[in-house]
């Protein structure tokens, strides 16, 4: 049987590691780590072995060469530009004319592959994929599978909302030949988002195997440096090079220890020819490459070192990994997190702060406290976005020094040598952060157009109208005291960015790993005038003529470019507006209302996108009741349409949409996921305020009816929201506990477990959050009781299984 190794990654997570080594030759425990793949391979008799490179292929075929050193043969493939994991695969098919295993080889891994192999062969499978269970999901593909195993759902890194197990894809393959026949010559395919869903897509034989044991992909650094406690603690079947001289201390030969080196706490592994000079301590989960030399006096805890460094006299380096050939000058101390790449220099009593990355060559100078990285942001344990946006309170943590190097990030991975259309509300904050991008995008590459000050609905029309290649939004509103910013990045559709393109910038931004223009070529920043303008007349086409009888609507916008847009449409359709002050209470506003005589009452927070409203008595309407209202509106006044609409959302409004000539789509929760299923109409009932004003006025003047009497016609339902806090580690077991519980029953997988009541009364959806270790759970049901009883079943249900 023969073996392809995948070893063309770059490893960019482990940067600086990674600068000057492909990802396969990052060592661990003084050996590569694809040596460790080949162990494997050959211990189950596969000793033909093709090997995949694109990165730096010369180290890899440098230190292996024909394998013969290695007891194996080798054979290499490299790739002229990036195939992707399948299609680097395919570059291989002329070597490939036997059933064959794929694998990492940048994992370490100790998985019985012969148990593959035979349940592979068991199933008659075109393709096998070796799976594992995993605490935290996000970044593998999840997988389901029957109880033949075979594959019934895949899912290429998810985020916790879409997360439905914790059994997931291991890069590890048992293919047929055949199965590259999917896969064309020369085009960059993956297995995980191309191949493994056609070969689905056509009922072709595609299993899982869930296997026992050992696996790391090594994905960062937290992850690297587990791997060797993990090795050194026997959680791994791996041999290292090591013998054990003392209880827990592992040296390999030529290494020179001081005295009492006998009491130090293990475990701790030294590589050949290290020097440890007298009165040094080495503290446990220290590792130690060949050809080291630790001064006298200093002290290591759990420090990984490469090879061939210089530690000076009483220095201190403690939860650090250092590379190779660097040289600390005595007392200098290290700290916890931080990353030295090679060849840097760490000068007399200097401080490297804790989660600080040098990039190799870089030098820190004598009593110096390194607090900053060359990098920047590595410590941040959330994602950056959140649906297409980036959120942080103004001054604090979205501050100019922040935009300026996030507008590099998204500028060199999205945006170089595009149209890029910037805006930002009217308060000053919003502005100063506008100021800051603009210059930074156009360092990069891109061309910036100023789109002034704008609204986020009006931005996303702003770049479909001037045929940018994508928009930054930058708003900003008051919460519990104290602002919150919002910058926004907008796709060429006039759609948030999707998840592909977060990790893009989100990689770039923690790493960054940018270029930017050489002066003469940095494009001039346009101007563009009337956009504002233009949206505001195309909201008055897209809602039709107004009605005979005039309306009276109280509006509360701290946003000049609301009040102006909204006088705009009030002059169109003859409404009279009430002007009530931005700061006054919601049952300051909800009198205002009432004693103005209004039709109702709408109010806009300071970005001008959220939208609360207001019955004609002063009542302020339910925010579920209001999104109902606002597309049961949509339905009557705009005949022959699809919507998109959350599954959150009650279930009536499906057929209502059907009763009166619409088409409901139904989609995850997300802003970008909503505004897709409606992309074929310019505005949204929901996501865009002012349309939703309008849609409101015309089902009132069709209808004859209040905003009351709207709501008494509309049916009965009744949304409770909670959640329950669960360990973070925990999230993706219990999303593939509850899946397999809800199996043989009526469920909805789209957006977290929706599951519906067993009496047909209601439903429940239970969603894991993406930037906090709980779920929240949404019951719907005619009934306020029924649904906070339903809520409560199952809050008790997950509790269940991890209380």
């Amino acid at each position: 049987m023969k073996a392809i190794i995948m070893a063309g990654g770059k490893g960019t997570r482990l940067r600086p590691l990674t600068c000057q080594l492909p990802k396969p030759m990052v060592p661990l425990l003084g050996r590569p780590c694809m040596e460790y793949i080949i162990d494997l391979l050959k211990t189950y008799g596969i000793t033909q072995i093709g090997v995949t490179t694109q990165f730096m292929p010369e180290v890899i075929r440098n230190h292996f060469g024909d394998g013969r050193d290695f007891g194996v043969e080798l054979h290499y493939f490299e790739e002229d530009a990036p195939l992707g994991t399948a299609g680097s695969v395919k570059n291989a098919a002329a070597f490939l004319d036997e059933r064959f295993v794929v694998i990492s080889g940048d994992a370490l891994t100790d998985f019985d592959l012969e148990t593959a192999i035979r349940f592979h062969e068991s199933k008659e499978a075109l393709a096998t994929i070796v799976l594992t269970r995993v605490r935290r999901p996000l970044e593998y593909g999840v997988v389901m599978t029957d109880e033949e195993g075979r594959i019934v759902r895949f899912l290429e890194k998810p985020d916790w909302s879409e997360v439905f197990s914790d059994t997931v894809n291991t890069g590890i393959y048992v293919l047929e030949p055949e199965a590259l026949q999917g896969v064309a010559e020369g085009k960059e395919q993956d297995f995980s988002n191309d191949l493994f869903p056609l070969l689905m897509k056509r009922g072709e034989r595609l299993y899982g195997c869930v296997s026992e044991g050992y696996w790391s992909d090594i994905g960062n650094m937290e992850q690297y440096r587990q791997a060797h406690f993990d090795m050194l603690d026997g959680k791994v079947k791996a041999a290292f090079k090591g013998r054990e001289l003392y209880p827990g201390v592992y040296v390999e030969d030529g290494v020179m220890l001081p005295s009492g080196c006998a009491g130090w706490d293990g475990p701790v592994y030294i590589g050949r020819g290290t020097v440890i000079e007298e009165s040094a301590q080495i503290g446990a989960y220290t590792v130690l490459g060949s050809g080291n030399r630790i001064g006298c006096g200093s002290t290591l805890r759990q420090t990984i070192m490469w090879d061939h460094n210089r530690i000076g006299e009483r220095s201190e380096i403690s939860g650090a990994t250092l590379c190779s050939r660097i040289r600390c000058h005595p007392e200098t101390v290290i700290a916890d997190e931080a990353v030295i790449g090679s060849h840097c220099t760490i000068g007399p009593k200097a401080h490297v702060l804790p989660r600080v990355k040098l990039w190799p060559h870089k030098r820190v100078r004598e009593h110096a406290v390194q607090s900053d990285s060359v990098i920047w942001g590595e410590s941040a344990r959330k994602p950056l976005f959140s649906d297409g946006a980036v959120y942080g309170y103004a001054n604090e943590e979205v501050t100019p020094d922040f935009a300026a190097k996030f507008a590099g990030a998204y500028g060199a991975s999205l945006a170089k040598g595009k149209r890029i259309a910037v805006s930002s509300s009217a308060d000053g904050f919003s502005r100063l952060i506008r100021s800051v991008l603009m210059p930074a995008l156009q360092a990069v590459g891109a061309c910036v157009t100023d789109a002034g000050d704008s609204l986020p609905a009006a931005a996303r029309f702003g770049v479909k109208a001037l045929g940018a290649g994508g928009g930054i939004h930058v708003s900003s509103a008051e919460v519990g005291g104290r602002v919150l910013c919002r910058i926004e990045c907008i796709d060429a559709a006039g759609l948030p960015i999707g998840k592909s393109d977060e990790r893009k910038v989100d990689n770039a931004l923690a790493l960054e790993d940018y270029s930017r223009m050489d002066v003469s070529g940095i494009p001039d920043i346009c101007t563009a005038e009337g956009l504002t303008e233009a949206y505001g007349k195309k909201l008055i086409a897209e809602l039709g003529g107004g009605g005979s009888k005039p309306l009276v609507v109280a509006v509360s916008a701290a946003n000049p470019t609301v009040r102006r847009l909204i006088g705009t449409v009030a002059g169109a359709f003859r409404w009279k507006i009430v002007h009530v002050e931005p700061g006054v209470s919601d049952a300051g506003f909800g009198a205002a209302v009432a004693d103005s005589g209004a039709d109702f009452g709408a109010r806009f927070d300071s970005a001008g996108e959220l939208l609360r409203l207001y019955a004609e008595n002063g009542m302020p309407v339910p925010e579920e009741k209001a999104d109902v209202l606002l597309y049961l509106s949509y339905f009557r006044c705009c005949r022959d349409r699809t919507v998109g609409v959350p599954l959150s959302a009650p279930t009536f409004l499906d057929s209502a949409a059907e009763a009166l000539g619409c088409r409901v789509v139904r989609t995850k929760r997300s802003p970008r996921a909503v505004l897709e299923a409606s992309a074929a109409h310019p505005f949204h009932p929901v996501h865009d305020a002012l349309f939703g004003v309008g849609l409101l006025a015309r089902n009132m003047l069709g209808s004859g009816m209040s905003v009351s009497q709207l709501l008494q016609f509309m049916p009965s339902f009744s949304l409770h929201s909670t959640y329950v806090e669960v360990p973070w580690d925990e999230k993706g077991r219990l999303m593939r506990l509850l899946t397999e519980q809800v199996r043989n029953r009526q469920a909805d997988l789209l957006d977290g477990i929706k599951v519906y009541d067993e009496s047909g009364a209601g439903w429940v959806l239970l969603l894991p959050d993406t930037g906090e270790p709980r779920f929240t759970l949404i019951a719907h049901g005619e009934r306020e009781e029924a649904a906070v009883e339903l809520a409560e079943r199952y809050r008790r249900e997950l509790t269940r299984h991890f209380g």
